[in-house]
């Protein structure tokens, strides 16, 4: 009996070795590691939820804070681990092995942080859901993710149940790379460009959007074309046509105080309070390279005081038709009262395009701004890249007019283009990235001049 149990005790050992010797090694991880054994940590961390903060290959406190809650979330679960905030080779090993984690890395209802966001703007581009991203998975993130489930179900698709569940099997076919071409989905990534009379709403990433004959005025397409969204910086095309009808543009100005008093986040060209310089420069510096700066300038300097500019601005979108639009400041920096439409911005842009002055300075690409007391001569660049023959999203034949972004209005822009004796005006409201947003304008423009050959 006793060298039955001796041998039992050697094999115990033995097999026991061997478990241990291919155990995975891992090197213990705390606050000021680096590397990329960091960056794997955090990344795991995030998919599990436990890390909200930037993955940067740097253990700080928010990534000791992470794997802190990570313990202690392995410990309700019945793991014998201990909590300290320090990722040693027990809980590396717990949180590297794929069977423990999936409770943690599967998310659903209730969820919050930057895992939510990835997957409602993954579901946001495929057209499963509207609105912004906000990070909480609520009863519409529930509904698109089923929708978007049961779509791959009905298609075949391997290993996908509808529960509403972002598991692994959803996660993989919610990744930008996977191929979901065979799924019948209606999405402006499956368009096919070869074919532009065949676009529909959804084809496009924008909210709202507005194709209209320069010529005639003829709306050529329009989606949401009076939805009331938040117009950010093409707001400028109304400061720059009210400073045109001001007038005086070669007359220099001391710029005021409230040049400087815009948020912190501003786009600038820039200028200062007490710089000198022509208003025609101000508008170049408002149009090219969006500045907030500029536009406090001009609102004083044509008008006296920031609230009559923008009263005027008011006054003239009545004018010139804009019934959904009202402003708040000259600059589109995001206020809730400040709306406007596809309709109305394609409104004031056909009108001030008729204004030759505003024509040249906004299809400008380049300006050199003279120098001044604060500075030497500066150029400043128009950034449009469907304006840059460099860039991949360069349209040719385009020309002008504004763009815009907040995190609030999303990509906005305004902008023409020529082809052969025609000419098109096409609006855009609400894209989720800039990127996004000149895929687009390439395709409404392609559309529009497909259209005009068609008639």
């Amino acid at each position: 009996m006793r060298r039955f149990v001796g041998m039992l005790l050697a094999l115990v050992l033995l097999f026991g070795a061997g478990i241990a010797e291919t155990q995975t090694k891992y090197e213990t991880l705390a606050i000021g590691a680096k590397g990329e054994a960091v960056i794997r940590l955090q990344t795991r961390l995030a998919e599990a939820g436990f890390l909200t903060g930037k993955i940067d290959g740097h253990y700080g406190k928010g990534t000791q804070k992470a794997v802190l809650e990570a313990q202690q979330a392995l410990v309700k679960k019945g793991h014998a681990i201990g909590a300290d905030g320090i990722a040693g080779q027990q809980t590396l090993s717990l949180l590297y092995d794929d069977t423990v984690m999936t409770p943690f890395i599967d998310f659903s209802l209730g969820t919050i942080g930057q895992r939510v966001i990835a997957l409602q703007n993954r579901l946001i581009d495929l057209k499963y859901l509207d609105g912004a991203a906000d990070g909480h998975f609520g009863q519409q993130t529930l509904d698109a993710l089923k929708a978007f489930q049961q779509q791959l179900k009905s298609k075949g698709a391997e290993g996908i149940e509808v529960n509403g569940l972002a598991d692994e099997a959803t996660r993989g076919y919610l990744k930008p790379e996977a191929d979901l071409s065979r799924f019948g989905i209606r999405a402006p990534e499956f368009f096919d460009d070869t074919r532009p009379l065949m676009l529909s709403d959804e084809f496009l990433n924008a909210k709202s959007c507005l194709v209209v004959n320069a010529r005639d005025g003829k709306i050529l397409y329009a989606k949401n074309q009076q939805e009331r969204l938040y117009p950010a910086s093409t707001t400028k095309m109304m400061t720059l046509l009210l400073a045109l009808e001001h007038g005086k543009l070669d007359e220099q100005h001391e710029l005021p105080a409230i040049t400087g008093e815009i948020p912190r986040d501003s786009s600038l060209v820039p200028v200062y309070p007490g710089e000198k310089m022509s208003l025609r420069d101000l508008l170049y510096g408002l149009m090219l390279r969006s500045g907030n700066d500029a536009a406090n300038a001009i609102a004083v300097i044509c008008a006296g005081s920031m609230e009559q500019f923008v009263a005027n601005m008011n006054k003239r979108a009545a004018e010139l038709g804009m019934k959904d639009t009202h402003f708040m400041n000259p600059h589109g920096y995001h206020d809730a009262n400040h709306y406007s439409t596809a309709r109305d911005l394609s409104i004031l842009a056909l009108s001030a395009m008729t204004n030759p002055e505003f024509a040249k300075i906004s299809s400008a690409l380049t300006y050199d701004l003279p120098p001044t007391s604060k500075r030497g001569t500066l150029q400043i660049r128009d950034s449009s890249e469907l304006l840059n023959p460099l860039s991949s999203y360069y349209y040719e034949g385009a020309f002008g007019i504004k763009s815009g972004y907040t995190s609030a209005a999303g990509f906005c822009y305004v902008g023409a283009a020529h082809k052969g004796e025609q000419t098109l005006l096409v609006t855009i409201m609400g894209s989720r990235t800039r990127n996004r947003g000149w895929h687009d304008m390439a395709r409404l423009f392609n559309y529009g001049f497909a259209k005009l050959e068609d008639q």
